[in-house]
């Protein structure tokens, strides 16, 4: 034993006798005392007197061993209760007193709810924070936004651009001074754009994504360049700070009167909710198996049938592009091949945009009726997507895109659409899924430009 010894019972001053012994002194015959007679000791651990016959058959009332320093059962008071707060936390957090695993319990269960409450209140800000966004900032930026295709006429562009401007001066409180403002510092600007600039110069163009009534999808924002990729991941187009921030396109990419960058890339945010911002191009890669209608599930191309084109509109120009692919890509090199997609924004020469396309093609987990060819301006959409899990692999789905040419239909043959079967995909996925590349089996004759070895 470590020194510890179990005191007797101690028992209600009122229902007991009670003898107080003291140790025999130095010269008295200890075999005279005795400290142990039976029907002295009430050594069990209930609560009722104990009944032992004596000696000459007559139970004698139950005594016990009362201590000098045992003050409190003397008085006949009882010791105060630890209040109930102290007592909880005593029961939460280690104290004096515990041992090695009552401690280690403790401090793992006081770990878990500090990570709860820290990833239930980032949910929760998400929540909010996407409410006050939607709720009051995107109806009024949108409104900002004078689509061409909304005003009706005869087809003459300058008659349309004086139809936009007036409606803004009518419905958006711009006046003469405040037009020719904009117009004298970004010459070219389209009317469409006249409102949304005075509000936010970094401004460069306006994506659309399914019809303003479509049930399924509606991505319809503005879109904004800054000085590096980072501003707008935290901040709107109005620059307030929200979690959501903007779509913006990269801070390397031009954007001037009669030229794009050959590769224009676009970013945003796949909201929480698989909503908002980017959220809608995971539904290209695969079906949203939690919001999804069934038949969506049980189709993944669907949602590329239903939406083969997207609008990207720029200050300069208005354009649709055609979906030919779409990616999951990695970025930890410890997962496998980090693929620099978006490092490709010109192509000096057609070898390299062969290269490009040959390589998105083979990862591409869908095959379109979209044909290709060097010259093509391209437009790529990205956003974070984890179908492994963010904490196991921090991944992006893109999607690609090419404009539709002078004079050509912007009508695509979905039928044609393909599943890959075998795209090309990063070490972690073949370690998760198993299975090895099987090589390239698309129809590589829809890149009009290749001829087998330029590429």
């Amino acid at each position: 034993m470590s020194g510890y010894a179990k005191r007797p019972k101690r028992r209600n001053p009122a229902v007991h006798t009670e003898k107080k012994y003291e140790m025999p002194g130095e010269n008295e015959d200890e075999s005279l005392k005795s400290y142990a007679n039976a029907g002295y000791f009430d050594d069990d651990d209930d609560d009722e007197d104990d009944e032992r016959p004596a000696a000459h058959g007559k139970a004698r009332p139950r005594s016990r061993v009362i201590y000098n320093d045992d003050d409190e059962y003397m008085s006949g008071k009882k010791k105060k209760k630890e209040n109930i707060f102290i007592r909880m936390l005593h029961a939460i957090f280690p104290a004096k007193g515990d041992g090695l695993g009552e401690s280690v319990r403790k401090i793992v269960f006081d770990a878990a709810v500090v990570a709860f409450v820290i990833t239930g209140g980032s949910v929760l800000y998400q929540i909010i924070d996407e409410a006050r966004n939607d709720k009051f900032i995107d109806p009024m930026v949108q409104g900002w936004y004078v689509d061409f295709a909304d005003e009706k006429g005869s087809g003459d562009t300058k008659a349309q651009e004086q139809a936009i401007k007036e409606k803004i001066k009518g419905e958006l409180k711009m006046t003469d001074e405040d037009i020719a403002k904009v117009e004298a510092e970004k010459p070219g600007i389209q009317a469409s754009f006249l409102k949304l600039y005075s509000e936010n110069s970094d401004v460069v163009g306006y994506i659309q994504l399914g019809g303003k009534d479509d049930p399924i999808v509606n991505i319809s924002q503005p879109v904004v360049k800054a000085a590096d990729n980072d501003y707008y991941l935290t901040h709107t187009y109005l620059k307030e700070e929200a979690q959501r921030g903007a779509i913006f396109a990269d801070y390397r990419n031009v954007f001037e009167p009669g030229r794009l960058s050959a590769n224009t890339t676009l970013y945003g945010h796949n909201m929480w909710n698989g909503e908002t911002m980017f959220a809608k191009l995971s539904r290209y890669y695969e079906p949203n198996p939690f919001s999804d209608p069934a038949e969506y599930k049980n189709d993944p191309l669907l949602f590329y049938k239903e939406h083969p084109t997207v609008t990207f509109n720029t200050i300069y120009e208005n354009a649709e592009w055609k979906v030919f692919a779409c990616v999951l890509f990695n970025t930890q090199e410890e997962l496998g091949e980090v693929y620099p997609y978006l490092n490709y924004r010109d192509f000096p020469n057609e070898a390299t945009f062969n290269h490009f396309i040959l390589d998105i093609m083979d990862r591409s987990v869908l095959w379109t009726d979209v044909d290709l060819t060097y010259g093509d301006e391209l437009l790529t959409l990205s956003t974070c997507y984890y179908p492994y899990g963010k904490d196991k692999a921090d991944t992006r789905c893109a999607v690609f895109c090419r404009k539709v040419r002078e004079g050509e239909s912007s009508e695509v043959d979905v039928m044609k659409a393909q599943r890959n079967p075998d795209p090309l995909r990063f070490a972690y996925e073949y370690q998760v899924k198993g299975g090895s590349w099987g090589g390239r089996k698309w129809d590589s004759s829809k890149l009009l430009s290749y001829n087998g070895t330029n590429g």
